[in-house]
């Protein structure tokens, strides 16, 4: 998938805010293979472009919205993030706990 579209479909998705946790949103097609596991936030979440607190926010996950990920994985730091299917970041302490998410 191309990354324009990706970035076109993550901003869609989250309209650099989120969706509503209520909301009965599916990803489809190919979003939906890259992005495939729901998670939900319980503080404000912000999205950035490498798994470190000091890169840059593209967007925030609200609290009580969700988001689709691809994996996890652990920074130099030791700290854990999330990896969307537009290969963005979120740290994971700001949703709540999801055993059995693939190590990216």
């Amino acid at each position: 998938m191309k990354s324009s579209v990706l970035i076109a479909s993550f901003a869609a998705a989250l309209s650099l805010s989120a969706v509503p946790a209520s909301a009965s949103v599916a990803p489809s097609g190919e979003e939906a293979q890259a992005a495939s596991i729901k998670i939900v936030a319980y503080t404000e979440a912000p999205v950035r472009t490498q798994p470190y607190g000091s890169s840059h926010k593209i967007g925030s996950i609200k609290p009580g919205s969700y988001i689709y990920i691809q994996c996890g994985l652990q920074n130099s730091y030791g700290n854990y993030w999330y990896r969307t299917g537009s290969g963005h970041y979120t740290y994971s302490a700001h949703y709540f706990s999801y055993p059995g998410i693939p190590a990216c």
